[in-house]
């Protein structure tokens, strides 16, 4: 530890921190020292934001240490914080990054083993902060340190300090027989959040499918407040217990369901049940009615506004995958469609619509957009669908405009052609390509933008030469866009053969170092030449378990047989994972709302087949 009076002994202007030199390191760290708590609350302030940014770890910070750490021990305010700075300088992971961070997670260490005595401290969050600094201790010191942190694990009256030293010790101490003794006993501690802790611990050290009684401590107990599962949550040296905890059900989709389904039916206090349903889908295929059950009886419950938004949008992800979801979904999504205090009604006003629950036009006052365009496109009623196309916001409709059939379109034809002279944008010019509705008004409006909007001048020209016109406007427009990059390869293709003149321009792309470039250039080698023998390889090469290797594997299927045969091995695995290979997920352009990895499945399965 080094004193206030030795700060004039560093040169902190040679130092740096986020936002420049640490010329006014010293001055926080006076401030810090002093007895006026405003003034050293705004000094902690500025260490945090500058010093330690965003738990990054600089050079001022490493020197910032021992000074800090004499704060911890004499200052007047404060003391709890500082403690936090110092876990925090660190370094955020189990081990330092190399770096500034490593040297930051030394100096901490070397001061461990004078700050151990802050775990008898009066003020429960010293005492907290304490057992997160004694993360880092040294080998030389980790004696001492357990014995102090078995002292406040056993005695300390606070539930979330002696659930904290007991996850330390659980990392500090290298004997695994006394590990796994004192987990064990801790599994019947009087306290919840101690037992839950006890059984996270035991479970990542433990194989799926995991023991039942291990999953029943922390479905009972996991849902106690003084077990910190909140998502912004840190425990610097340990990491977050959300991220520990979606790592640890990751392995054993059974054991999630009842964490989730146990926590839930708690309260889902923070939205930490909600958060593991979530979680179950995005690893595992086929849980999504698991997971919209869950969430759909998280619903009944209060919730900030960011945790309702997350279950919200959970509930949105995963519902396509569920042909037949619980009625009370739709009873729950009402109360909060209904509730115009917040922007989550607008999110559950879509969800209604996804149901095809037409409460949305006779219960909701004035749906939003989004909502209108989800309910046409699954009820696929033309008076849904009038009635979306017509709205004058005019957004979220890409969903609709994928499930419109060339018959359907047609009889919408003044609601559509109204939409494109209001709101043209890409996904409609190209559907009108789609459509080959021989309409004048159509032909001049696509016309129009292929001469005075830039960025859709390729997309209106090549969806007016489908519709009719020559070819001419739309190669010219292409061919000067190939010149420049590669943006228009998709709409190359999609004219066909028509655009033979550009083909030396678009194989120029086939080698691209943007993979989905080369994976346009490929399609569009194939629809303009109709011959496969140049794009097949491209596209075997790109396909896999990456949102443009599902789009190069349906191109493949487009394709036709024979499929190369050193992908069957590939589509093997891509058919019959349990779990999600793209764990990414995205509504599909087409409107049927499925993820990407269940296309990346579908694709398989049929080219195998």
């Amino acid at each position: 530890m080094r004193s206030p009076e030795e700060l004039d002994t560093v040169d902190w202007p040679s130092l740096h921190h986020a936002y420049g030199d640490a010329h006014d390191v010293p001055d926080w760290i006076h401030a810090v020292h002093g007895d006026d708590a405003d003034r050293a609350d705004k000094a902690l302030e500025a260490l945090f934001g500058s010093v330690l940014h965003q738990g990054s770890v600089y050079p001022a910070t490493v020197a910032a240490v021992p000074f800090l750490a004499h704060a911890a021990v004499h200052a007047v305010h404060g003391r709890a914080d500082v403690l936090a700075f110092l876990a925090g300088a660190a370094g955020h992971g189990p081990e330092p990054q190399p770096g500034a961070e490593e040297d930051g997670c030394a100096r901490v260490a070397a001061e461990v083993p004078g700050l151990l005595r802050l775990l008898t401290d009066d003020d429960p969050r010293v005492r907290r902060q304490t057992v997160r600094v004694a993360r880092r201790a040294r080998a030389q010191d980790v004696p001492a340190a357990l014995r102090e942190l078995a002292v406040s694990y056993t005695t300390d009256p606070v539930a979330s300090v002696r659930a904290e030293a007991l996850t330390v010790l659980t990392r500090l101490d290298a004997d695994p027989a006394s590990v796994e003794r004192r987990l064990r006993t801790a599994l019947t501690d009087p306290v919840a959040a101690v037992r839950a802790t006890a059984a996270l611990a035991l479970l990542e050290r433990a194989r799926a499918p995991y023991p039942a009684d291990l999953v029943a401590v922390l479905v009972a107990d996991g849902a106690d407040g003084e077990f910190t599962v909140e998502e912004l949550e840190f425990f610097p040296g340990v990491g977050t217990t959300d991220d520990r905890l979606t790592e640890v059900l990751a392995e054993d989709p059974d054991a999630a369901v009842a964490v989730a389904h146990g926590w839930i039916g708690r309260g889902d206090a923070g939205g930490r049940g909600s958060r593991r349903a979530t979680q179950l889908s995005v690893t595992w295929r086929d849980r999504e009615h698991d997971t919209v059950r869950l969430l759909t009886a998280a619903l009944g419950h209060e919730h900030t506004f960011w945790d309702l938004l997350h279950l919200l949008n959970g509930i949105g992800t995963w519902l396509p995958g569920v042909p037949h979801p619980d009625p009370a979904l739709g009873d729950a999504l009402l109360r909060h469609a209904l509730d115009d205090t917040t922007s989550a009604a607008a999110q559950a006003q879509t969800l209604l619509g996804r149901l095809g629950d037409e409460r949305l036009l006779t219960v909701v006052p004035d749906p939003a957009a989004p909502a209108l365009a989800a309910l046409a496109a699954r009820t696929r009623h033309p008076a849904h669908q009038r009635l979306a196309l017509r709205h004058p916001a005019a957004s979220g409709l890409g969903e609709l405009l994928g499930t419109l059939t060339p018959d359907t379109a047609r009889g919408l034809l003044p609601e559509l052609t109204g939409l494109l002279r209001r709101h043209p944008d890409e996904a409609l010019v190209r559907r009108f390509g789609d459509w080959c509705l021989p309409d004048p008004d159509v032909r001049r409006m696509l016309d129009e933008i292929a001469a005075g909007d830039d960025k859709l001048a390729p997309a209106a020209a090549v969806a007016a030469a489908r519709l009719g016109a020559g070819p001419d406007t739309a190669l010219r427009v292409l061919e000067h866009r190939l010149r420049d990059n590669g943006w228009c390869l998709e709409e190359a293709g999609l004219l066909g053969p028509a655009a033979a003149p550009l083909l030396p321009l678009i194989e120029e792309h086939l080698g691209n170092g943007y993979e989905w470039h080369r994976m346009h250039a490929a399609e569009a080698h194939w629809r303009i030449t109709e011959d496969a023998s140049t794009a097949r390889p491209v596209l075997t090469a790109l396909a896999g378990p990456l949102p443009v290797g599902v789009r190069a594997l349906r191109t493949l299927l487009l394709i036709g047989p024979p499929f190369p045969a050193d992908l069957r091995p590939r589509l093997l695995r891509w058919s019959t994972s349990e779990r999600r290979l793209l764990p990414s997920y995205a509504l599909s352009a087409d409107g049927d709302g499925r993820s990407l990895d269940d296309r990346l499945r579908d694709a398989a399965r049929q080219m195998l087949a």
